[in-house]
């Protein structure tokens, strides 16, 4: 007869260790450690993706010819330099026969993303805002040399606008102007 009891007793006593202990251990320590790990698991497989589309796109820069990449800092540089603008636009003056003077610097600050300032651009370039500055000069030259110099300044790569231009007449055929540029960079 205890041959017959002793099974059903051993079941019973590993019923009732599955019952009250294993079992609750599991759900209580053991799941929520599965979820974790599942978690973890997308987030490596989340930095592995990123990894691999940094990569791409590090090839994709590096076949970027460097005069291309030279052309786009220049159109929307990292920060401004002002003396380096100067002698820019003064050897574009140089170029076109116009005599620059009295340059005036004023920074306006950070642009809103999208929202113009005063009839200018507003650019977003990977979460980066703008920052712009008025740069006033005084011009003197003939009127065919002013429309050359602004040609000149329209096909610059860096972006100005033209903000306000004010011509003094004069009986000589050599007129003076106060332009104001609005330059940009990135922020």
């Amino acid at each position: 007869m205890i041959n017959r009891l002793l099974p059903v007793i051993v079941l019973i006593i590993a019923i009732a260790i599955f019952v009250g202990y294993t079992n609750p251990l599991y759900t209580r320590e053991i799941l929520p450690l599965q979820a974790q790990v599942r978690e973890y698991d997308g987030a490596l497989a989340a930095a592995a993706d990123f990894n691999r589309k940094e990569a791409q796109l590090a090839t994709e820069r590096a076949a970027i010819p460097a005069e291309s990449i030279q052309k786009i800092e220049t159109f929307l540089p990292d920060g401004v330099d002002n003396v380096q603008l100067i002698l820019d636009l003064n050897a574009l003056a140089a170029r076109s026969g116009v005599q620059l003077s009295n340059f005036d610097v004023k920074e306006n600050g950070v642009v809103a993303q999208n929202e113009p300032q005063s009839g200018g651009i507003a650019l977003e370039q990977g979460g980066k805002q703008t920052d712009s500055l008025d740069l006033s000069v005084k011009a003197t030259a003939s009127y065919s040399a002013f429309r050359t110099f602004l040609a000149g300044a329209e096909q610059s790569l860096r972006i100005l606008d033209v903000t306000q231009l004010d011509v003094s007449d004069s009986p000589t055929g050599v007129y003076s102007y106060a332009i104001t540029f609005r330059i940009y960079w990135l922020h």
